[in-house]
């Protein structure tokens, strides 16, 4: 059974493991800080849409575990290959999974539950659900996804919104920032499908990507929070070509007030 105090022990240790990634590199700390408070929110974000679920507290305190350990793997990324790009280094998920299975840090949890924890986690960041899983890990990840994708479009969001500062390459994934537009990117959003991040080659092309997540938003709470939030709007006003934005804005758009 998972408990307040399992997922306490698990907070206490995150906390201590990634404060060993902080360094006297000014650039280096600024991003592991970023990621560390990107955990925080997601936590607090599928808290919230765990609520609207009505799920138990016991399912709330598992998806609160997903979401504190989904990112595991990028502390260590960075450190290892300076990037946040997992097509330049190696998958974050992936790499999260090896590290909680090292540090056996699921000792207390059932082995089933420990399998869906690290299932969901594997998962989290993938192009597409899995197929072939169970209803149980299905719903824990969409819920993991969701939650991920509503604070990194607040990350990426309140980032371009910022003037006259040093660009951050760990949240621009060191894309060039020219106005292109990449066609393979355009045509997945214009079919209605995620765009995929092995077609990115512009900082417009990751921005245009942050649109397409749309297709790819699970309940009705998380389109009711990128209404509220203005996401579309402040991703469509950061896009540098405004001709191709505003058509890729009426798409998402359109898509958006369908389901809300």
């Amino acid at each position: 059974m998972i408990t307040e105090k399992i997922l306490f022990d698990l907070k206490s240790w995150f906390e201590k493991y990634v404060k060993g990634f902080h360094s006297k590199n000014a650039e280096f700390s600024k991003n592991i800080t970023i990621k560390i408070e990107h955990t925080h929110r997601v936590c607090a974000e599928i808290s919230a849409l765990a609520g609207a679920l009505d799920l138990n507290r016991e399912h709330v305190c598992l998806a609160k575990i997903t979401a504190l350990l989904h990112d595991t793997g990028r502390f260590e990324q960075y450190a290892r290959y300076g990037t946040f790009a997992d097509g330049k280094s190696e998958d974050h998920a992936a790499l999260g999974v090896r590290i909680i299975k090292e540090q056996n840090i699921l000792t207390g949890i059932d082995e089933e539950t420990q399998s869906l924890i690290l299932r969901v986690i594997a998962y989290h960041n993938r192009a597409a659900l899995p197929p072939e899983e169970t209803e149980i890990c299905l719903l824990f990840l969409k819920m993991l996804r969701d939650a991920d994708k509503i604070d990194i479009w607040h990350v990426v969001t309140n980032y371009y919104r910022q003037t006259n500062t040093k660009r951050n390459n760990g949240i621009e994934l060191d894309l060039p920032d020219t106005p292109e537009l990449s066609i393979k990117i355009l045509d997945d959003l214009l079919a209605g499908r995620i765009a995929k991040t092995a077609d990115m080659r512009t900082l417009n092309d990751f921005k245009a990507l942050q649109m397409s997540w749309i297709f790819d938003v699970n309940f009705p709470y998380t389109f009711e929070v990128i209404q509220e939030r203005k996401y579309l709007e402040k991703i469509r006003d950061a896009i540098t070509d405004k001709k191709r934005a505003e058509a890729l804005y009426a798409l998402t758009r359109s898509y958006l007030e369908r389901y809300l």
